[in-house]
This record gives C-alpha cells, structure tokens and sequence, in this order.
C-alpha cells in the first residue's frame, strides 16, 4: 500500500474510533492511528527522495565536517599533504578545501 494511502486510512481510522469509550487492552486505537500517520506524514519526504536511509545516512555523515590527518611521511618538501578521514586518500593544501577531492568529506580545518 502506498504511503499516501497509509495516511488517508489511519486518518479515516482516527475519525471514527476518536470518541470510542472502550480500548483494546492498553491500547487507544484513534491514538495508536493518529501517532502511526504522524510519523508516516513525517518519513514521507524522505521516500520521496528515492533514497534508501542507508544512503541518507552515509549523506548526513559525509556532510558532517572532519578534521583531515596532516600526512608527515609525504616526502614532499614545502607543501603540506593532508589525509582524507572519510577515504584515505592524500591531498595538498591547508585550508583550500573544503571537500575532499576524491570522495566529497566536508573537511574541518579548525576547531
């Protein structure tokens, strides 16, 4: 059943059981709708993204700013080379950034 559907029905479930007097064992059914399409209504962006929360997750975490690993083994005299804390992978610069060329980490250059 599609979400939209969902909440139509728990929304017509609510309507009718909203002045019910007698309860199924602990549980309110119009509560029990209206709290179940309240978080339908909520979630209901995100599936419209087409994204699965798995994804949305590794987004929010990706968008999260890290601070990079100062690399002292580079080799590389006058220039500072700098470690991804997402990838792993190296880069150059202090500060120019301010994603990670290489995966798209939100770097944090300063506390």
């Amino acid at each position: 059943m599609e979400t939209e559907k969902m909440i139509r029905e728990l929304k017509r479930v609510e309507e009718i059981h909203k002045h019910d007097k007698v309860f199924t064992g602990q549980l309110n059914v119009a509560q029990m709708a209206h709290d179940t399409r309240k978080r339908l209504e909520e979630l209901k962006p995100y599936e419209d993204t087409g994204l699965t929360p798995e994804q949305i997750m590794e987004l929010k975490e990706r968008d999260t700013a890290k601070a990079p690993t100062k690399d002292t083994d580079s080799g590389v005299r006058y220039t500072d080379d700098y470690i991804c804390p997402n990838c792993g992978k190296h880069f150059t610069g202090t500060g120019i950034a301010e994603f990670c060329y290489h995966c798209g980490q939100r770097l944090k250059w300063e506390d």
